[in-house]
């Protein structure tokens, strides 16, 4: 009982259960973002589950591998993918949006107002 004390108190243990929690924490947001995707009816309302859980669930499981591993070289090397997804996400879901608008892929009801028109 006293080595599994002592082996949750050094700072590995702790640092290891941090990064299982981080990692199911984006695990969950990238599941929900994978069902929105799927249940959602147009292309519109997809953007919402493809854009914000998506980029919060990798900010997550990218934290849980800086807090298992815990040194600079993984900090570095996890800050660029983190920066060009910050980047990238919104451009490809506005490039969604004009393409579903041009193509008329979206319900017409559910716009308050369609500054396209």
């Amino acid at each position: 009982m006293i080595e599994l004390i002592e082996g949750f108190v050094d700072g590995a243990g702790v640092r290891a259960w941090i990064a299982v929690g981080l990692l199911l924490v984006g695990s969950v947001l990238s599941l929900g973002a994978g069902v929105g995707i799927v249940r959602f009816p147009d292309p519109l309302v997809r953007l919402h589950a493809m854009a914000k859980p998506q980029v919060l669930g990798l900010a997550f499981a990218l934290a849980a591998i800086v807090v298992a591993v815990w040194t600079w070289t993984a900090l570095w090397l996890v800050l660029p993918i983190m920066v060009f997804q910050l980047f990238l996400v919104p451009v490809s879901t506005h490039m969604i949006a004009r393409a579903g608008l041009r193509s008329g892929d979206y319900r017409h009801d559910a716009l308050l107002h369609d500054d396209t028109e």
